[in-house]
């Protein structure tokens, strides 16, 4: 049965993506494009202090093939939900070819409000 309600939750969850935009930055003004799946993470404390969530965030193709790759490096602001790319081959500091992915508890947006 558990099986049965995963699946109906993946069923229903693509349904919604038919009206969903990218809620990744495009950077530009641009419209985002038209999202075609979720970047899904759990979240939560390992001593059970904050409940644990699964964080959704509907994305591109565009930004769901450029986390696999190993020059792009996304942040993401769980408090502002504000997303930045970096490429990891101009940034000054090294990051290793299998991050693709920070997520930043404040970042420079939620210290500017």
């Amino acid at each position: 049965m558990e099986q049965f309600d995963r699946a109906l939750h993946e069923i229903t969850a693509m349904a919604v993506l038919v009206n969903e935009r990218c809620h990744l930055n495009h950077g530009g003004g641009v419209r985002p494009p038209q999202a075609v799946d979720y970047l899904c993470q759990h979240l939560g404390d390992i001593e059970n202090e904050w409940p644990e969530i699964l964080l959704t965030i509907p994305v591109c193709a565009e930004c769901a093939e450029s986390l696999y790759e190993e020059d792009w490096l996304l942040f993401y602001c769980l408090t502002c939900n504000s997303s930045q790319w970096l490429m990891k081959s101009r940034a000054r500091k090294y990051y290793p070819p299998w991050d693709s992915l920070i997520f930043l508890y404040r970042c420079p947006i939620c210290y500017e409000e």
